[in-house]
């Protein structure tokens, strides 16, 4: 039993960190634009709650029409033909956009459905004042973290309108709000969509490529199923005013509690097994 413990805490360590620090690191390599002043938007300092309302089972508009990343006009109907990831996040942002467009990528590296034949994804922005060339950019940047060969047409960069960008959060429960500083307080999630356009789960955090393959999976027998991560992503409310630095507390608190994993596994099953202890040499003699 001690072993069992020693070995899954180990992978805990080993494997759950260096994805979080991978994803970081990844993005620091991209170029970043710079956000667009939020004086320009028509709700600057309109207070909302910051929050995902599951909408699993509803559908998506589908006549609703956007950009893609080449200027082309598109509409949800004629892309979604196929299981497909739908992820709110806007091109400037400086902060979570970035990674969870890279863990994204990651995801699909490492899965074992291929997109184009088993699914698609979408990256929809929801700042309307972001252009076709700031998706390009931006997409740009992400298919540099993709494999050899990577069929880029089965991942769109899409804006659009504030009424066709309204149409699709209200449908999906998706809530943002806009800072001073041209920057966005929003929820870190993805909701993977049937074919028909029906909502079937969200999946929030890091993108772990297994809970975005089994959403894909869901998503292709169109079955709704919640989200049983939330509470993990939603267990305190940010205030931009007052907590500025109230994400980098609780990264560091997730690092020091893995760290203070690290010590108790080498002090408790490391340390203590020494070659004078006597249960080491009666092991050892019997």
């Amino acid at each position: 039993m001690k072993n069992f413990t020693l070995i899954l805490l180990t992978l805990l360590l080993c494997g759950q960190v260096p994805q979080i620090f991978a994803a970081e690191q990844s993005v620091s390599a991209l170029d970043q634009p710079k956000p667009v002043p939020v004086s320009a938007l028509d709700q600057p300092n309109q207070q909302v709650e910051i929050w995902v309302d599951e909408k699993t089972g509803t559908f998506l508009p589908l006549d609703v029409e956007f950009a893609d990343e080449n200027g082309s006009v598109v509409s949800l109907g004629g892309l979604i033909d196929k299981p497909t990831i739908l992820l709110p996040i806007y091109f400037y942002c400086p902060n979570s956009c970035p990674t969870n467009l890279a863990n994204l990528a990651m995801a699909i590296n490492r899965m074992k459905m291929e997109i184009g034949d088993d699914y698609r994804a979408i990256a929809l922005s929801f700042n309307h004042l972001e252009t076709p060339e700031n998706a390009r950019t931006a997409k740009n940047n992400y298919l540099k973290l993709l494999y050899e060969g990577f069929p880029e047409e089965q991942w769109s960069f899409l804006t659009g309108s504030q009424e066709n960008v309204a149409a699709v959060l209200d449908a999906i429960g998706f809530s943002f709000q806009p800072l001073d500083d041209g920057t966005f307080i929003h929820a870190s999630t993805l909701v993977t969509v049937a074919p028909d356009g029906k909502l079937i789960k969200y999946v929030y955090g890091s993108f772990i490529p297994g809970d975005v393959e089994l959403a894909l999976a869901e998503a292709a027998q169109g079955v709704p199923a919640r989200s049983i991560k939330r509470l993990l992503n939603y267990c305190f409310n940010y205030d931009p005013d007052t907590n500025k630095g109230l994400f980098e507390v609780v990264k560091f608190g997730v690092i020091a509690l893995f760290a203070g994993i690290a010590v108790f596994i080498f002090f408790r099953f490391i340390w203590r097994k020494k070659p004078d202890d006597p249960d080491s040499l009666s092991s050892q003699h019997g």
